[in-house]
């Protein structure tokens, strides 16, 4: 699969995960901690699952396309996400 089909497609399943938590009434963290990262697990930096799902809660809460979300609590998330560790940021 080409790059930009593959990266197309995480960020389908990201949004199709936020959108099912949400609703649910589960925040980004545990959401992505209730994830099958499925054919995404082997890709680096698999917190980043926890950040972009931030970025998709405020999208659909109506945000404008780019407003600022929580970046520090997000930050937090992933780290806690990653078991406390540092975030690797390999991608």
């Amino acid at each position: 699969m080409r790059p930009l089909d593959a990266t197309l497609d995480y960020l389908r399943f990201v949004l199709d995960v936020a959108e099912r938590a949400r609703t649910a009434g589960v925040g980004p963290l545990q959401a992505a901690r209730d994830t099958d990262l499925g054919r995404f697990t082997e890709w680096p930096d698999a917190e980043r699952i926890v950040g972009n799902l931030h970025r998709a809660y405020a999208d659909l809460d109506g945000a404008q396309c780019g407003a600022p979300i929580d970046v520090m609590g997000a930050l937090a998330d992933m780290v806690d996400y990653n078991g406390g560790g540092p975030l690797t940021c390999l991608a």
